[in-house]
């Protein structure tokens, strides 16, 4: 650590804090304190005789309490690094080469129509994926090629999935959820704007190049959308159990199958609408 002494001579050499802590490979804040032995809280009231002590600056000390987030990766010079290591690890080459895109098939093989049944298999689908998306490198993690494409054609069987998802959801569930719970009407409009939110990122996503910084974050971005929305619908999954009877919801449950088999392949990029079940 340096000491004090080294800290003044530097400025007493023309140098500032954030030149000096550059120097001694400390933050600003730090060389500050081992010149003062005050924290660099930016605060106004000291004593006449703390403002005296040698290395106390004129101005406010705020600046350096948190200096500046720093990306590494973000840098060409981490990217190359990380590209040369995984190239040089065997472990990672073979697990790469043995990884795919392919989510596995559910564990549940018996046909059901419970609705939440349904509708939590394709959360484990999109789950699936999403962990093949984050554990795949991609150019802010050094990827290949390859890994890059493979994100891609993540991004794509994620497509494929909620295509059918979302609409019959917004056809049949939010209905149903607006009818039988109390804050019916709370819950779906919560969810419908989540999931414009989601389809407006995975759209940007899909018309992104997989090779790029922007598909990177907004992979990033649908991630963390989806998850979020999972986890809010998994809520309205059980106060629905609690509303309707295994009857009804199977009635439910197969209407909504019904109308997931009649979709597209690709998701509504324009509003949602509802229609009672």
């Amino acid at each position: 650590m340096p000491t004090q002494e080294q800290v003044l001579r530097l400025l007493e050499a023309g140098l500032d804090y954030r030149e000096a802590a550059a120097r001694l490979g400390v933050p600003a804040g730090q060389a500050f304190l081992i010149a003062t032995g005050l924290p660099a809280d930016g605060g106004d009231t000291l004593t006449g005789e703390e403002q005296r002590r040698p290395g106390m600056p004129s101005s406010s000390t705020q600046h350096l309490v948190n200096p500046a987030a720093e990306n590494p990766t973000g840098k060409d010079s981490v990217r190359q690094w990380l590209k040369q290591r995984a190239a040089a690890d065997t472990q990672m080459r073979s697990a790469a080469q043995r990884r795919d895109a392919d989510p596995g098939s559910s564990q549940d093989t018996d046909e059901t129509d419970e609705v939440t049944d349904l509708l939590t298999r394709d959360h484990d689908r999109v789950t699936a994926l999403l962990k093949q998306l984050k554990t795949i490198p991609g150019r802010k993690k050094g990827g290949s090629p390859a890994q890059m494409s493979r994100r891609g054609s993540i991004v794509d069987m994620i497509e494929v999935v909620l295509a059918a998802h979302e609409p019959a959801e917004q056809q049949h569930l939010w209905p149903a959820v607006r009818r039988v719970l109390g804050d019916g009407d709370a819950l779906a409009d919560q969810a419908l704007e989540q999931e414009r939110e989601g389809t407006r990122t995975l759209a940007a996503l899909a018309a992104a190049a997989p090779d790029t910084d922007e598909f990177d974050d907004l992979a990033e971005q649908l991630s963390s959308r989806l998850r979020r929305h999972v986890a809010f619908e998994d809520t309205v999954f059980a106060a629905l159990r609690d509303a309707l009877s295994a009857d009804e919801r199977s009635a439910l449950g197969k209407k909504l199958r019904r109308a997931r088999s009649a979709e597209p392949t690709r998701p509504h990029l324009h509003g949602t609408a509802e229609t009672d079940p």
